[in-house]
């Protein structure tokens, strides 16, 4: 049994009448060169954009200095600890750990008026002052897009 179908010629069979003009053959090659191109430029963009991200937030320290960046006129941080058999508060998420709670203002410069104050909850003091930066750093980026203009 042959796999070849029975009125199948294979002297007659061609794949194509004849060679592309020279000219089609050049724009070929500059559209498949353009966008080579094109996917390195984005390759390189994504690889400079993930080395940009912001180191995390994990200890007193390094929250010291990305809040004083980020807070310019100064901000103010109070963590409670909850665990054994200390109450919760009503508002409190459940959880099966106990919680860290972290309490965050910053100030306007203006009399040190309260610009901005949020409350967050946590397994961990890291996780805390981890988020407590990631809130603060969308902040900012959300204030950039409003206005262009401002820096911070």
């Amino acid at each position: 049994m042959s796999l070849v179908p029975a009125g199948f010629d294979p002297q007659s069979f061609r794949w194509g009448s004849s060679s592309a003009p020279s000219q089609e053959t050049l724009v070929i090659v500059l559209a498949i060169a353009a966008m080579a191109l094109a996917c390195a430029l984005l390759l390189v963009r994504s690889l400079r954009r993930r080395a940009r991200r912001p180191p995390p937030v994990r200890d007193q320290w390094r929250a010291l200095a990305v809040m004083g960046e980020l807070c310019p006129r100064g901000w103010q941080a109070r963590i409670r600890l909850y665990g054994g058999t200390a109450p919760m508060p009503a508002d409190a998420p459940r959880s099966a750990v106990p919680l860290v709670e972290l309490e965050w203002r910053g100030f306007d410069g203006r009399s040190q008026g309260v610009e901005q104050a949020r409350r967050l909850w946590a397994p961990t003091i890291e996780r805390a002052l981890e988020m407590m930066a990631e809130e603060r750093r969308a902040d900012v980026a959300i204030a950039r897009l409003r206005d262009p203009s401002r820096r911070r």
